[in-house]
């Protein structure tokens, strides 16, 4: 593990079957093309994990139906099914997407009448995507107070937020880093903020306020994947 991927990662090895979904959700989403053991082992290496561990993951995976595997002489290659695709297509927009100040509102509604869709807070309070009918509509143009937030956002989502956000600051320079280093600090860039983004609540970055910063946190992390934009399972595959 270099010292850059360990400053990522906290100096810790993430599961490795997460890992590998990281890795194909970056790299292979778009298309069905497979990806080799080989590959697959050489990757996982650079975090610390041995053949064996890879190979438990990779069973996992495609017990569950995220991979499927075929041989190509007498080598392994993986590949998403297509439940894995579209569970990673629909996660791309929020992992790779910019924050956009969608319209919000804090729906205030009779508490003995049905929940509307939304985020609960409390009984009778919800965040909409739209006004609902017979409620008090509030729109949300500024963070909820801490409270809220709270409620939303379980404190080690928090701190997992906070604790990247500086690794990525202090992140080292990365300009002279070989190829395949450059590869897998993307993927435990990506790794890392995923695990983040999806156990957020599906709304625009101000509504979390300071205590996540989540906007600057975002920015930061396009930052430096723009600066790793060159890789791709072509690059991969030929390392």
């Amino acid at each position: 593990m270099t010292p850059s991927v360990a400053h990522i990662l906290g100096g810790d090895p993430p599961r490795v079957w997460s890992f590998i979904v990281t890795i194909f959700g970056d790299l292979a989403r778009e298309d069905e093309r497979y990806i080799s053991s080989r590959t697959l082992n050489r990757l996982t290496a650079e975090i610390g994990v041995k053949p064996e561990a890879t190979r438990v993951a990779l069973h996992r995976l495609r017990k569950e139906d995220w991979l499927e595997s075929a041989k190509f002489g007498r080598e392994s290659h993986y590949r998403l099914t297509n439940k894995g695709r579209k569970l990673s297509r629909e996660a791309a927009p929020r992992i790779y997407g910019d924050s956009f100040d969608r319209p919000l509102w804090m729906a205030l509604y009779d508490p003995a009448s049905a929940a509307p869709d939304g985020l609960r807070i409390l009984s009778g309070m919800c965040l909409v995507a739209q006004e609902q009918q017979g409620a008090m509509n509030v729109a949300l143009d500024h963070p909820l107070p801490q409270w809220m937030v709270d409620r939303l956002v379980d404190q080690d989502v928090r701190n997992a937020a906070k604790n990247l956000h500086k690794r990525l600051q202090t992140l080292a320079q990365i300009s002279g880093l070989y190829d395949l280093d450059r590869v897998v600090l993307r993927l435990s860039i990506v790794h890392e903020w995923r695990r983040i983004i999806l156990r957020l609540p599906d709304v625009p970055d101000h509504v979390l306020g300071d205590g996540i910063a989540l906007r600057d946190l975002r920015q930061s992390v396009q930052h430096l994947l723009a600066l790793l934009s060159n890789v791709s399972l072509d690059h991969v595959d030929e390392l």
